[in-house]
């Protein structure tokens, strides 16, 4: 019997936020799973980055000299090159540059935060030393993990429900995504209760 597994980027986003909650319920018993929270939130927030600059195409996802090589490939009526994805670091200049976000009227672009700047930064490097872990011993201090978890998922909300670019077809994908994203950071702010104690 064939299996198949049917997704899009707001499958994959609602996939990612389930990994997150999971992972978030789930540290209070095993601090472990602060590995599994910081990859499943990486790539919640790359999800939300991508459905925020899209607009019906991908040309806003792409690393820009790839974007106008494509775009040319489609005014020629030509073949485009192959595509891929703009780094996560280009993703959140660009969700916060008027430029690339302002393309409805109702759009605004993700404020800049400097202190969301710094916990971007550390979610990209810890997510990098689990990904392409290599051997060694290594302490991590989690006690400031929650902060950045609550930072991080209200940038996702901002995304998804306020920048006005993401369209949710599905009323009920609408809900069941901002259903995670709410409840994962109910979790986080308990998380950090316990953890300032």
């Amino acid at each position: 019997m064939e299996r198949w597994i049917r997704t899009d980027e707001k499958q994959e986003f609602i996939s990612s936020m389930r990994m997150v909650l999971k992972s978030l319920e789930s540290v209070k018993e095993d601090l472990d799973q602060w590995k599994w929270v910081v990859i499943a939130l990486h790539n919640a927030i790359q999800g939300a980055m991508v459905q925020a600059l899209r607009a019906g195409n991908d040309f806003r996802i792409m690393p820009d000299k790839l974007a106008e090589k494509c775009y040319q490939a489609h005014r020629d009526n030509k073949p485009w090159p192959k595509v891929k994805m703009d780094s996560f670091p280009n993703l959140y200049k660009k969700v916060q540059s008027p430029d690339m976000m302002l393309f409805y009227v109702h759009s605004k672009a993700l404020p800049a935060d400097i202190e969301r700047d710094t916990y971007i930064e550390k979610l990209l490097e810890l997510r990098n030393s689990f990904i392409h872990f290599m051997p060694q011993g290594w302490s991590l201090e989690i006690s400031g993990m929650p902060t950045i978890c609550i930072s991080l998922l209200t940038m996702i909300e901002y995304l998804c429900w306020k920048s006005g670019n993401v369209i949710w077809y599905k009323e009920a994908e609408s809900k069941i995504a901002k259903e995670l994203v709410l409840c994962s950071l109910n979790v986080a702010q308990e998380l950090d209760r316990d953890y300032a104690n």
